[in-house]
């Protein structure tokens, strides 16, 4: 088989799927349990890689995406026919090709399976090892291949988060007995692909449900839960604050059994558990309200296998966490201010009484020094920034340090996205800035959100560019080849964003790579490539949760820093007259009374993503961006099963001067288009974006 013989491609089609599914039957054994619904996710999500040989699926790559940037394999299968004409490596190679600011691949394999001496041949590096959790599984090895060979991601390792997922009593007894007709879907959840990735628990409850079951099982079962299976534990008076959330919505229980689903609940929403799994549909029929009230989870075995990516990513981040909190910065003028007892890294030998001398010290020279405080309206003590002020621009986070009594919550986890999204709350300042972290002892936590964020690492610190304005070719690389020659950033930042202004943006295909750059210099834009761009309309109480604070009617922010809390979020509205791509900028149109700042445009975002589908099922995946509840849909779209569309998107730029409708219409008219109420969504002309977008900023480029 020569090169030309083979095309590989996502699924395109159900018989494409099908064939799929029917080369995945052949080698089942070793591949182990998958629903149908989780191949139809996969390829749904364009993560079903297939190689085709002559019309015949010969091979294919079933993978996932997560938050720490890495691609992770759950299958990689390859017909018996087409063995020895590396259709695996073409099908690796293809992966990468695709995920270039990725970090690695990453998967599991067996140690007693012959494919654990094949994946070195395809360039795979042997991470670790560890026990598998199923009945006859060996020892596991996880091996990994670098695409983006960066120190930012390698120092991710030392903090990989292993997710909680609390069973409830059916779904333990299911996994344990073999007998059962539900153990081999429950059992899913102990996959290969699967293990390193959760922790699968139980609540102390689990012991009165048993209590009620006959013998045999009550006494196995018991046994088997007290051998084999940890339990989470929770604060008392946060589980009883989570039952009542819990009892409002399903009402008071009707039996003790009732008693203990409604404690299950509380117990795994108290732990901040990424799902509770379980099999009762009574209990399932609530789990949108208990949701959008509790941040829980509540799904099926089959489900949480075939959604398991969204739901481990989802947990990682509740924005309504950060909505709720009423954050503000503010400027220190005294150390006693707070307590830094809380900041100090003691397990890397860094003394209090050293720390608080040095602060005060800079606090003696205000034009080099500037240290912040983030606090909440529960919270004095939320984050510490101190800031050094630099020549050409630079500003230096010498200390960028949580709470360390938020490490490992999800306040935390979404407090360390929001500060390595706004590290100084002033991307929209108009000021050309490098901002460079110097920390010794950088939080894991926030270089995880770094990586995410557009941050580069290079001489020991971590990077970040904000360019704003708008941006030729030619100007563009100008710059940043005249920020290579003063030797203000190092060649290590530079030389990728310029390797990325190089590249033809006018090829169709290429207009990731067009965002992509605007991402790393943001909040500049572009004026090469082809970009869609729509506008769309917003009413305003949606438009401040979502981005807009300046739009609220009572004061929770420091006037000059306009902080937005969330860095991503999402919209919902009906699939017709919507952005028809996962790439791209949104225009907001901020409807309703001009005096309270509608009628104009006021914002500009990037498109990461569009999922369209039942609104139950894009509330499930989206509703950790916390601003709309479930209630809020319902009045909106009216069922539960209502087609609808959710637009993920980031790196939200507030313009300074809001363009009006009448000065919107008038470029519109001038590119060539009717003049428009925005009634709905309306894709412009890339050059009519640009024009609405000179007019919206005060400095140009």
């Amino acid at each position: 088989m020569s090169d030309d013989d083979l095309e590989i491609r996502s699924v395109a089609s159900d018989d494409e799927l099908e064939a799929v599914k029917n080369l995945y039957l052949t080698q089942k054994g070793l591949l182990g349990f998958l629903p149908d619904g989780a191949f139809q996710q996969r390829a749904y999500s364009g993560q079903i890689l297939v190689a085709w040989v002559e019309g015949e699926a010969a091979g294919y790559v079933l993978f996932a995406t997560n938050q720490r940037y890495e691609v992770r394999i759950a299958h990689l299968c390859v017909s018996s026919e087409h063995r020895n004409q590396k259709i695996a490596k073409h099908l690796i190679a293809s992966l990468v090709r695709l995920h270039p600011t990725y970090s690695r691949i990453r998967l599991n394999c067996r140690a007693d399976y012959d494919a654990a001496r094949i994946w070195p041949r395809l360039g795979f590096s042997e991470l670790n090892r560890f026990p598998g959790k199923k009945l006859d599984g060996s020892e596991l090895i996880a091996f990994g291949l670098a695409i983006n060979e960066t120190p930012l991601f390698d120092s991710l390792d030392e903090s990989e988060e292993v997710v909680t997922v609390v069973c409830d009593t059916m779904v333990c007894i299911d996994i344990e007995d073999d007998n059962r007709p539900h153990h081999k879907l429950s059992n899913g959840l102990r996959a290969d692909w699967l293990v390193d990735q959760i922790n699968l628990r139980v609540t102390s409850e689990i012991f009165a449900d048993l209590g009620r079951q006959d013998e045999p099982l009550r006494t196995d079962m018991t046994s088997a839960v007290k051998s084999g299976w940890d339990q989470v534990a929770a604060d008392h008076l946060e589980v009883e604050q989570q039952l009542q959330e819990i009892r409002q919505i399903m009402g008071d229980p009707r039996d003790a059994s009732c008693a203990s689903d409604q404690r299950h609940l509380a117990i795994a929403a108290a732990t901040e558990a990424a799902a509770f799994v379980t099999r009762d549909e009574e209990v399932l029929e609530f789990r949108e309200q208990i949701l959008s009230s509790t941040g829980l989870r509540i799904i099926s075995p089959s489900e949480f296998i075939t959604e398991y990516d969204s739901v481990l990513n989802s947990h990682r981040y509740q924005y309504r966490e950060l909505t709720r909190s009423g954050i503000e910065r503010s400027r220190v003028v005294r150390i006693d201010e707070f307590d830094l007892q809380l900041f100090i890294n003691q397990d890397g030998g860094e003394g209090l009484r050293t720390f608080r001398a040095e602060l005060s010290g800079m606090l003696a020279e205000p034009r080099e020094w500037e240290i912040y405080r983030i606090s909440s309206r529960t919270n004095e003590n939320v984050a510490l920034l101190v800031v050094r002020v630099l020549k050409d621009g630079v500003r230096e986070l010498h200390r960028l340090r949580l709470n360390r009594n938020f490490v490992g919550t999800r306040f935390g986890r979404v407090l360390g996205e929001y500060l390595a999204d706004q590290p100084l709350g002033a991307w929209r300042s108009g000021e050309r800035r490098v901002v460079r972290t110097t920390d010794p002892w950088p939080s894991p936590l926030v270089l995880g959100a770094c990586s995410r964020r557009g941050w580069s690492e290079a001489d020991g610190s971590t990077w970040r560019l904000s360019l704003p304005g708008r941006w030729s070719k030619d100007a563009l690389d100008a710059e940043l080849a005249s920020l290579q020659d003063s030797d203000v950033v190092p060649l290590e930042v530079i030389k990728p964003i310029r390797e990325l202004v190089k590249l033809d943006h006018s090829t169709v295909g290429n207009e990731p790579a067009t965002q992509r750059l605007e991402h790393l210099i943001h909040p500049g834009k572009v004026d090469f490539g082809q970009l869609p761009t729509w506008v769309i309309p917003i009413q305003p109480r949606w438009a401040q949760e979502l981005f807009d604070f300046r739009l609220w009617d009572f004061p929770l922010f420091d006037p000059e820093t306009a902080l937005v809390i969330n860095p991503d979020s999402v919209y919902y509205k009906r699939p017709r007259n919507s952005p028809t791509a996962s790439f791209g900028r949104i225009l907001w149109y901020v409807s309703g009374d001009a005096e309270k700042g509608g009628g104009r445009i006021r914002a500009c975002s990037a498109v990461t993503r569009r999922v369209t589908g039942s609104v139950k099922n894009l509330f499930r995946e989206f509703q950790r961006f916390g601003v709309y509840e479930w209630r809020h849909l319902m009045d909106h779209f009216g069922s539960p099963d209502a087609e609808g569309l959710a637009i993920e998107f980031t790196s939200t730029e507030l313009f300074e001067n809001p363009v009006t409708l009448d000065d919107v219409n008038d470029v519109l008219e001038k590119h060539g288009m009717r003049r428009q109420i925005f009634a709905s969504a309306i894709a412009i002309p890339d050059a009519a974006f640009h024009e609405i977008y000179s007019q919206s900023t005060r400095n140009e480029t």
